[in-house]
Protein backbone atom coordinates (compact mmCIF):
# COMPACT_ATOMS: atom_id res chain seq x y z
CA UNK A 1 0.00 0.00 0.00
CA UNK A 2 1.51 3.36 -1.03
CA UNK A 3 1.33 6.59 0.95
CA UNK A 4 -1.69 7.89 -0.99
CA UNK A 5 -3.67 4.67 -0.43
CA UNK A 6 -2.89 4.76 3.28
CA UNK A 7 -4.06 8.39 3.55
CA UNK A 8 -7.28 7.50 1.71
CA UNK A 9 -7.94 4.57 4.07
CA UNK A 10 -7.46 6.78 7.15
CA UNK A 11 -9.89 9.37 5.79
CA UNK A 12 -12.36 6.66 4.72
CA UNK A 13 -12.28 5.24 8.25
CA UNK A 14 -13.38 8.59 9.69
CA UNK A 15 -16.19 8.89 7.11
CA UNK A 16 -17.32 5.25 7.54
CA UNK A 17 -17.47 5.59 11.32
CA UNK A 18 -19.64 8.72 11.11
CA UNK A 19 -21.99 7.06 8.63
CA UNK A 20 -22.42 4.12 11.00
CA UNK A 21 -22.50 6.11 14.27
CA UNK A 22 -23.58 9.74 13.93
CA UNK A 23 -23.27 10.27 17.70
CA UNK A 24 -19.50 10.74 17.18
CA UNK A 25 -19.89 13.66 14.78
CA UNK A 26 -19.51 16.33 17.48
CA UNK A 27 -16.10 15.00 18.56
CA UNK A 28 -14.82 14.91 15.00
CA UNK A 29 -16.13 18.31 13.89
CA UNK A 30 -14.31 19.85 16.88
CA UNK A 31 -11.05 18.58 15.36
CA UNK A 32 -11.53 18.55 11.59
CA UNK A 33 -12.51 20.97 8.84
CA UNK A 34 -13.41 19.67 5.37
CA UNK A 35 -10.22 21.36 4.13
CA UNK A 36 -8.20 18.98 6.32
CA UNK A 37 -9.06 16.10 3.99
CA UNK A 38 -6.47 15.53 1.29
CA UNK A 39 -8.66 13.39 -1.00
CA UNK A 40 -11.36 15.08 -3.11
CA UNK A 41 -13.86 12.26 -2.59
CA UNK A 42 -13.66 12.09 1.19
CA UNK A 43 -13.55 15.89 1.46
CA UNK A 44 -16.83 16.18 -0.46
CA UNK A 45 -18.56 13.54 1.68
CA UNK A 46 -17.33 15.07 4.94
CA UNK A 47 -18.49 18.52 3.80
CA UNK A 48 -22.02 17.14 3.36
CA UNK A 49 -21.87 15.41 6.77
CA UNK A 50 -20.88 18.74 8.41
CA UNK A 51 -23.70 20.61 6.65
CA UNK A 52 -26.25 18.03 7.81
CA UNK A 53 -24.87 18.19 11.35
CA UNK A 54 -25.12 21.99 11.57
CA UNK A 55 -28.61 21.87 10.07
CA UNK A 56 -29.73 19.42 12.76
CA UNK A 57 -30.58 16.74 10.17
CA UNK A 58 -30.00 12.99 10.66
CA UNK A 59 -26.67 11.67 9.38
CA UNK A 60 -26.55 8.29 7.68
CA UNK A 61 -25.82 6.75 4.28
CA UNK A 62 -29.32 7.60 2.98
CA UNK A 63 -29.28 11.33 3.91
CA UNK A 64 -25.72 11.82 2.69
CA UNK A 65 -26.46 10.06 -0.60
CA UNK A 66 -29.57 12.20 -1.02
CA UNK A 67 -27.41 15.33 -0.88
CA UNK A 68 -24.65 14.02 -3.13
CA UNK A 69 -26.66 12.17 -5.77
CA UNK A 70 -26.96 8.55 -6.94
CA UNK A 71 -23.56 8.62 -8.67
CA UNK A 72 -21.99 8.48 -5.18
CA UNK A 73 -23.70 5.17 -4.24
CA UNK A 74 -20.62 3.03 -4.79
CA UNK A 75 -18.33 5.44 -2.92
CA UNK A 76 -20.67 5.60 0.09
CA UNK A 77 -20.96 1.82 0.17
CA UNK A 78 -17.16 1.52 0.10
CA UNK A 79 -16.73 4.01 2.96
CA UNK A 80 -19.10 2.08 5.22
CA UNK A 81 -16.68 -0.86 5.21
CA UNK A 82 -14.21 1.08 7.39
CA UNK A 83 -15.02 1.85 11.03
CA UNK A 84 -13.13 2.38 14.29
CA UNK A 85 -13.82 2.97 17.97
CA UNK A 86 -10.96 5.50 18.01
CA UNK A 87 -12.41 7.96 15.52
CA UNK A 88 -10.89 11.05 17.24
CA UNK A 89 -7.44 9.48 16.96
CA UNK A 90 -8.03 8.89 13.24
CA UNK A 91 -9.33 12.45 12.86
CA UNK A 92 -6.08 13.77 14.28
CA UNK A 93 -4.18 11.53 11.88
CA UNK A 94 -6.08 13.11 8.98
CA UNK A 95 -5.27 16.59 10.23
CA UNK A 96 -1.60 15.86 10.81
CA UNK A 97 -1.23 14.16 7.43
CA UNK A 98 -2.73 17.17 5.68
CA UNK A 99 -0.47 19.57 7.57
CA UNK A 100 2.58 17.48 6.71
CA UNK A 101 1.59 17.54 3.04
CA UNK A 102 1.17 21.33 3.17
CA UNK A 103 4.53 21.77 4.94
CA UNK A 104 6.28 19.68 2.29
CA UNK A 105 4.68 21.75 -0.48
CA UNK A 106 5.66 25.00 1.26
CA UNK A 107 9.22 23.74 1.73
CA UNK A 108 9.41 22.93 -1.98
CA UNK A 109 8.23 26.48 -2.68
CA UNK A 110 11.06 27.88 -0.55
CA UNK A 111 13.67 25.71 -2.28
CA UNK A 112 12.48 26.84 -5.72
CA UNK A 113 11.94 30.53 -4.83
CA UNK A 114 13.05 32.92 -7.54
CA UNK A 115 14.33 35.54 -5.10
CA UNK A 116 14.91 36.26 -1.42
CA UNK A 117 11.56 38.02 -1.01
CA UNK A 118 9.64 34.97 -2.27
CA UNK A 119 11.75 32.72 -0.03
CA UNK A 120 10.94 34.89 3.00
CA UNK A 121 7.20 34.65 2.23
CA UNK A 122 7.54 30.89 1.92
CA UNK A 123 9.33 30.65 5.26
CA UNK A 124 6.58 32.71 6.89
CA UNK A 125 4.05 30.29 5.39
CA UNK A 126 6.05 27.38 6.84
CA UNK A 127 6.05 28.99 10.29
CA UNK A 128 2.29 29.47 10.07
CA UNK A 129 1.77 25.79 9.22
CA UNK A 130 4.08 24.55 11.96
CA UNK A 131 2.51 26.79 14.62
CA UNK A 132 -1.08 26.10 13.51
CA UNK A 133 -3.39 25.51 16.47
CA UNK A 134 -7.08 24.82 15.93
CA UNK A 135 -8.19 22.73 18.88
CA UNK A 136 -9.61 24.80 21.71
CA UNK A 137 -8.83 24.00 25.33
CA UNK A 138 -12.10 23.08 27.04
CA UNK A 139 -12.03 22.83 30.85
CA UNK A 140 -15.08 21.51 32.69
CA UNK A 141 -16.15 22.97 36.03
CA UNK A 142 -15.18 19.73 37.81
CA UNK A 143 -11.70 19.76 36.23
CA UNK A 144 -11.29 23.45 37.08
CA UNK A 145 -12.33 22.81 40.70
CA UNK A 146 -9.93 19.87 41.01
CA UNK A 147 -7.11 21.95 39.54
CA UNK A 148 -7.91 24.81 41.93
CA UNK A 149 -7.66 22.54 44.98
CA UNK A 150 -4.42 20.93 43.75
CA UNK A 151 -2.69 24.29 43.21
CA UNK A 152 0.17 24.83 45.70
CA UNK A 153 -0.58 27.19 48.57
CA UNK A 154 2.15 29.58 47.42
CA UNK A 155 1.53 30.70 43.84
CA UNK A 156 4.52 31.29 41.57
CA UNK A 157 4.76 34.63 39.82
CA UNK A 158 7.54 36.15 37.76
CA UNK A 159 10.04 38.19 39.81
CA UNK A 160 10.73 41.80 38.81
CA UNK A 161 13.66 42.48 41.11
CA UNK A 162 11.94 45.38 42.90
CA UNK A 163 10.11 44.61 46.15
CA UNK A 164 7.29 47.09 45.55
CA UNK A 165 6.68 45.76 42.05
CA UNK A 166 6.70 42.13 43.21
CA UNK A 167 4.03 43.02 45.77
CA UNK A 168 1.73 44.74 43.26
CA UNK A 169 2.15 42.74 40.06
CA UNK A 170 1.27 39.02 39.87
CA UNK A 171 2.54 38.08 36.42
CA UNK A 172 2.21 34.48 35.21
CA UNK A 173 3.47 32.56 32.20
CA UNK A 174 1.18 33.40 29.29
CA UNK A 175 0.66 37.07 30.19
CA UNK A 176 1.30 39.90 27.73
CA UNK A 177 3.15 42.82 29.32
CA UNK A 178 3.96 46.18 27.74
CA UNK A 179 6.58 48.71 28.85
CA UNK A 180 5.78 52.11 27.36
CA UNK A 181 8.13 55.07 27.33
CA UNK A 182 9.29 58.04 25.32
CA UNK A 183 12.45 57.60 23.21
CA UNK A 184 15.52 57.37 25.50
CA UNK A 185 13.33 57.18 28.62
CA UNK A 186 15.10 54.03 29.83
CA UNK A 187 12.81 51.27 28.53
CA UNK A 188 15.69 49.06 27.39
CA UNK A 189 17.62 49.65 30.62
CA UNK A 190 14.61 48.70 32.75
CA UNK A 191 13.75 45.66 30.64
CA UNK A 192 17.34 44.37 30.88
CA UNK A 193 17.11 44.52 34.66
CA UNK A 194 13.83 42.59 34.53
CA UNK A 195 15.38 40.01 32.17
CA UNK A 196 18.41 39.48 34.40
CA UNK A 197 16.18 38.85 37.41
CA UNK A 198 13.84 36.46 35.59
CA UNK A 199 16.71 34.56 33.97
CA UNK A 200 17.70 33.28 37.41
CA UNK A 201 14.65 30.98 37.34
CA UNK A 202 13.31 30.96 33.77
CA UNK A 203 14.62 30.55 30.23
CA UNK A 204 14.59 34.06 28.80
CA UNK A 205 14.97 35.25 25.21
CA UNK A 206 15.72 38.95 24.66
CA UNK A 207 14.86 39.94 21.07
CA UNK A 208 16.39 43.32 20.25
CA UNK A 209 15.52 45.04 16.98
CA UNK A 210 17.70 48.10 17.51
CA UNK A 211 20.64 47.09 19.74
CA UNK A 212 23.25 44.43 18.98
CA UNK A 213 24.00 41.64 21.50
CA UNK A 214 27.49 43.11 21.97
CA UNK A 215 26.13 46.51 23.02
CA UNK A 216 23.54 44.86 25.25
CA UNK A 217 26.32 42.87 26.91
CA UNK A 218 28.29 46.07 27.60
CA UNK A 219 25.24 47.59 29.29
CA UNK A 220 24.62 44.44 31.32
CA UNK A 221 28.24 44.30 32.50
CA UNK A 222 28.07 47.95 33.55
CA UNK A 223 24.89 47.28 35.52
CA UNK A 224 26.18 44.10 37.21
CA UNK A 225 29.62 45.49 38.07
CA UNK A 226 28.79 49.18 38.72
CA UNK A 227 31.68 50.01 36.37
CA UNK A 228 30.80 53.03 34.19
CA UNK A 229 29.68 52.12 30.68
CA UNK A 230 32.06 54.70 29.21
CA UNK A 231 35.03 52.88 30.79
CA UNK A 232 33.81 49.53 29.42
CA UNK A 233 33.57 51.01 25.92
CA UNK A 234 37.14 52.37 26.30
CA UNK A 235 38.85 49.53 28.11
CA UNK A 236 42.18 51.32 28.42
CA UNK A 237 40.48 53.36 31.15
CA UNK A 238 39.70 50.31 33.31
CA UNK A 239 41.55 50.00 36.60
CA UNK A 240 42.54 46.78 38.36
CA UNK A 241 39.53 47.14 40.67
CA UNK A 242 37.29 47.61 37.62
CA UNK A 243 38.59 44.37 36.10
CA UNK A 244 38.00 42.59 39.39
CA UNK A 245 34.40 43.84 39.52
CA UNK A 246 33.88 42.90 35.88
CA UNK A 247 35.18 39.39 36.48
CA UNK A 248 32.58 38.94 39.24
CA UNK A 249 29.91 40.33 36.90
CA UNK A 250 30.89 37.87 34.16
CA UNK A 251 30.51 35.00 36.63
CA UNK A 252 27.00 36.17 37.57
CA UNK A 253 26.01 36.66 33.95
CA UNK A 254 27.40 33.29 32.91
CA UNK A 255 25.04 31.51 35.31
CA UNK A 256 21.84 32.96 33.82
CA UNK A 257 19.51 31.31 31.31
CA UNK A 258 19.42 34.36 29.03
CA UNK A 259 19.80 34.50 25.24
CA UNK A 260 20.15 37.77 23.33
CA UNK A 261 18.82 37.68 19.77
CA UNK A 262 19.70 40.19 17.06
CA UNK A 263 16.13 40.44 15.77
CA UNK A 264 16.38 43.15 13.11
CA UNK A 265 13.83 42.52 10.35
CA UNK A 266 11.99 39.78 12.26
CA UNK A 267 8.24 39.18 12.31
CA UNK A 268 6.18 37.89 15.24
CA UNK A 269 6.16 34.49 13.51
CA UNK A 270 9.97 34.48 13.44
CA UNK A 271 10.07 35.23 17.16
CA UNK A 272 7.47 32.56 17.90
CA UNK A 273 9.33 29.92 15.89
CA UNK A 274 12.64 30.60 17.66
CA UNK A 275 10.91 30.82 21.04
CA UNK A 276 9.40 27.36 20.66
CA UNK A 277 12.64 25.94 19.29
CA UNK A 278 14.69 27.34 22.19
CA UNK A 279 11.90 26.68 24.71
CA UNK A 280 11.92 30.19 26.12
CA UNK A 281 9.50 30.82 28.97
CA UNK A 282 9.83 34.60 28.95
CA UNK A 283 10.40 36.72 25.84
CA UNK A 284 11.36 40.40 25.65
CA UNK A 285 10.81 42.37 22.42
CA UNK A 286 12.67 45.69 22.05
CA UNK A 287 10.66 47.20 20.58
CA UNK A 288 7.18 46.37 19.30
CA UNK A 289 6.81 49.01 16.57
CA UNK A 290 10.01 47.82 14.83
CA UNK A 291 8.65 44.35 14.01
CA UNK A 292 7.73 43.65 10.41
CA UNK A 293 4.01 43.12 9.80
CA UNK A 294 1.38 43.23 7.11
CA UNK A 295 -1.18 46.03 6.89
CA UNK A 296 -2.30 48.76 4.53
CA UNK A 297 -1.57 51.49 7.10
CA UNK A 298 0.83 51.92 9.98
CA UNK A 299 -2.13 51.68 12.36
CA UNK A 300 -3.09 48.27 10.91
CA UNK A 301 0.50 47.03 11.10
CA UNK A 302 0.96 47.94 14.78
CA UNK A 303 -2.50 46.56 15.60
CA UNK A 304 -1.60 43.24 13.94
CA UNK A 305 1.73 43.10 15.80
CA UNK A 306 0.07 43.68 19.16
CA UNK A 307 -2.64 41.07 18.54
CA UNK A 308 -0.08 38.53 17.31
CA UNK A 309 2.16 38.98 20.38
CA UNK A 310 -0.85 38.65 22.69
CA UNK A 311 -1.95 35.46 20.90
CA UNK A 312 1.59 34.06 21.00
CA UNK A 313 1.71 34.56 24.78
CA UNK A 314 -1.68 32.95 25.39
CA UNK A 315 -1.32 30.00 23.00
CA UNK A 316 2.24 29.04 23.93
CA UNK A 317 2.06 29.90 27.66
CA UNK A 318 5.04 32.21 27.24
CA UNK A 319 5.21 35.59 28.94
CA UNK A 320 5.82 38.25 26.31
CA UNK A 321 7.19 41.57 27.56
CA UNK A 322 7.18 44.07 24.71
CA UNK A 323 8.65 47.54 24.79
CA UNK A 324 6.66 50.23 22.99
CA UNK A 325 7.27 53.85 22.05
CA UNK A 326 4.87 56.43 23.46
CA UNK A 327 3.71 59.45 21.51
CA UNK A 328 5.65 62.59 22.43
CA UNK A 329 3.89 64.75 25.05
CA UNK A 330 2.01 67.79 23.82
CA UNK A 331 3.90 70.95 24.83
CA UNK A 332 1.48 73.36 23.20
CA UNK A 333 -0.32 74.09 26.48
CA UNK A 334 2.55 74.76 28.86
CA UNK A 335 4.14 71.99 30.92
CA UNK A 336 4.05 68.52 29.27
CA UNK A 337 1.59 66.13 30.87
CA UNK A 338 2.68 62.67 32.13
CA UNK A 339 1.87 59.82 29.72
CA UNK A 340 -1.28 57.76 30.01
CA UNK A 341 -2.44 54.46 28.52
CA UNK A 342 -3.75 56.37 25.50
CA UNK A 343 -0.20 57.56 24.79
CA UNK A 344 0.83 54.33 23.06
CA UNK A 345 1.93 55.38 19.61
CA UNK A 346 0.11 54.36 16.43
CA UNK A 347 -2.46 51.93 17.86
CA UNK A 348 -4.88 51.74 20.76
CA UNK A 349 -4.82 47.96 20.35
CA UNK A 350 -1.69 47.80 22.52
CA UNK A 351 -3.66 49.20 25.47
CA UNK A 352 -6.43 46.64 24.93
CA UNK A 353 -4.20 43.59 24.48
CA UNK A 354 -1.91 44.14 27.47
CA UNK A 355 -2.59 42.24 30.68
CA UNK A 356 -0.09 44.51 32.43
CA UNK A 357 1.28 47.85 31.24
CA UNK A 358 4.10 49.92 32.70
CA UNK A 359 4.80 53.57 31.87
CA UNK A 360 8.23 55.20 32.30
CA UNK A 361 9.17 58.86 31.82
CA UNK A 362 11.74 61.45 33.03
CA UNK A 363 10.77 63.31 36.19
CA UNK A 364 11.93 66.51 34.48
CA UNK A 365 10.63 66.48 30.90
CA UNK A 366 13.33 68.97 29.89
CA UNK A 367 16.21 66.95 31.38
CA UNK A 368 16.68 63.41 30.09
CA UNK A 369 19.35 62.75 32.73
CA UNK A 370 16.85 63.37 35.54
CA UNK A 371 15.40 60.58 37.66
CA UNK A 372 12.47 58.58 36.33
CA UNK A 373 8.83 58.11 37.23
CA UNK A 374 7.50 54.57 36.97
CA UNK A 375 3.78 53.82 36.88
CA UNK A 376 1.64 50.70 36.62
CA UNK A 377 -0.84 51.97 34.05
CA UNK A 378 -2.80 48.72 33.74
CA UNK A 379 -2.95 45.72 36.03
CA UNK A 380 -5.82 43.34 35.23
CA UNK A 381 -5.46 41.32 38.43
CA UNK A 382 -4.04 43.84 40.85
CA UNK A 383 -3.73 47.44 41.89
CA UNK A 384 -1.99 50.29 40.15
CA UNK A 385 0.71 52.44 41.69
CA UNK A 386 3.43 54.97 40.92
CA UNK A 387 6.97 55.30 42.26
CA UNK A 388 10.03 57.47 41.74
CA UNK A 389 13.16 55.76 40.46
CA UNK A 390 16.76 56.89 40.69
CA UNK A 391 18.43 56.91 37.28
CA UNK A 392 22.15 56.19 37.00
CA UNK A 393 23.03 56.38 33.34
CA UNK A 394 26.73 55.84 34.00
CA UNK A 395 26.19 52.32 35.33
CA UNK A 396 22.96 51.58 33.45
CA UNK A 397 20.85 51.17 36.58
CA UNK A 398 17.38 52.12 37.73
CA UNK A 399 16.37 51.63 41.35
CA UNK A 400 13.40 52.76 43.46
CA UNK A 401 14.07 55.95 45.40
CA UNK A 402 14.24 55.15 49.14
CA UNK A 403 11.52 56.58 51.33
CA UNK A 404 12.37 59.67 53.33
CA UNK A 405 11.63 59.65 57.07
CA UNK A 406 8.76 62.05 56.50
CA UNK A 407 7.20 59.80 53.85
CA UNK A 408 7.64 56.76 56.10
CA UNK A 409 5.89 58.39 59.06
CA UNK A 410 3.10 59.77 56.87
CA UNK A 411 2.47 56.28 55.56
CA UNK A 412 2.30 54.86 59.11
CA UNK A 413 -0.13 57.61 60.21
CA UNK A 414 -2.31 56.93 57.17
CA UNK A 415 -2.42 53.21 58.00
CA UNK A 416 -3.37 54.03 61.61
CA UNK A 417 -6.21 56.31 60.44
CA UNK A 418 -7.54 53.69 58.03
CA UNK A 419 -7.38 51.00 60.72
CA UNK A 420 -9.24 53.27 63.14
CA UNK A 421 -11.98 53.90 60.58
CA UNK A 422 -12.48 50.19 59.90
CA UNK A 423 -12.66 49.33 63.63
CA UNK A 424 -14.88 52.27 64.68
CA UNK A 425 -18.17 51.18 66.33
CA UNK A 426 -21.20 51.49 64.09
CA UNK A 427 -23.78 54.14 65.04
CA UNK A 428 -26.96 52.67 66.48
CA UNK A 429 -30.03 53.11 64.31
CA UNK A 430 -33.75 52.51 64.87
CA UNK A 431 -36.36 51.22 62.44
CA UNK A 432 -40.07 51.78 62.99
CA UNK A 433 -42.21 48.64 62.85
CA UNK A 434 -45.31 48.80 60.74
CA UNK A 435 -48.74 47.67 61.87
CA UNK A 436 -48.49 44.53 59.76
CA UNK A 437 -45.26 43.48 61.46
CA UNK A 438 -47.01 42.66 64.71
CA UNK A 439 -46.43 39.76 67.00
CA UNK A 440 -44.97 39.47 70.42
CA UNK A 441 -42.07 41.74 71.19
CA UNK A 442 -38.97 40.17 72.75
CA UNK A 443 -39.38 42.17 75.99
Amino acid sequence: MNESDNALRIEATVIGTLLQDSSRIGEVVAELNPSDFGQNMTRAIYDVICNLHFAGAPINAVTVLHELGDEWTEAIAEMRKYTTDEVVYYANMVKEENRLHSIRAAAMGVSSAANLSDAAKGIDRLNTLVMNRRSAEVVSSSDAARDFLSTPEKAEYLPWGFKALDEYVDCELGDFVVIGGYPSAGKTLLSIQFALEMAKRYRVGYFSLETSPKKLTNRIMSHLSAVPLSSIKHRERLSKDDWKDLAAAVEKFNGLALDMVDAGGMTVRDIQALTLNKQYQVVFVDYLQLLNAQGATRYEQVTNISQALHTMARVNKVTVIALAQLARPDKSQGKPQPPTMSSFRESGQIEQDADIAFLLWPADPNDNSSDRVFKIGKNKEGERMKMDMLFDGKTQTLRPRPETKGEHYRKIHKQIREAAKSSAPQQMSFTELGDDEGGELPF
